[in-house]
């Protein structure tokens, strides 16, 4: 084997390592990406959760404030709709 080839198969080996090693490290962090945005999508489905019932209790406190200042009872807006 001549020096030369004996170069060359070095630096193939050592560029095929350091493939090797960028794709086994970029499947890790792919994997922790997937686990973080799995656990961001159940955190925002539980703040949507959470969201959805506060609009939930807005509105039925703004229909308190509405009757407070109008007189009138939220019910009693349901029953002139009715």
């Amino acid at each position: 084997m001549t020096p030369e080839l004996i170069g060359i198969l070095a630096v193939g080996a050592t560029i095929i390592g350091l493939l090797v090693t960028f794709r086994r490290d970029a499947r890790a962090e792919m994997a922790e990406v997937r686990s973080d945005l799995a656990n961001l999508r159940k955190d925002l489905q539980a703040l949507t959760e959470r969201v959805s019932r506060l609009e939930g209790r807005m509105s039925r406190l703004e229909g308190v404030i509405e009757g407070f200042f109008t007189g009138r009872r939220a019910r009693d807006r349901h029953d002139d709709a009715a």
